[in-house]
């Protein structure tokens, strides 16, 4: 009676076992994605590039001081 009890357990530590290394391997299948996607949504600063202001395309006409 001893031998069924320890087969069963060897039979649901390897089950539970098995589902760890399922559950194991679609998180790192989710973390690699993740850094595979972050880089393209996240830029980073290019840190040896002046601070210079945006040329606008097309400066704003302006108004004349005379009066029609």
């Amino acid at each position: 009676m001893v031998f069924l009890s320890v087969g069963c357990a060897d039979q649901e530590a390897e089950a539970r076992r098995s589902k760890q290394e399922a559950e194991a391997k679609a998180r790192a299948e989710a973390a690699r994605k993740e850094m595979v996607t972050l880089p393209k949504a996240f830029k980073s600063r290019d840190y040896f590039k002046k601070n210079e202001p945006d040329q606008k395309s097309d400066p704003a006409p302006e108004k004349s001081t005379t009066n029609p």
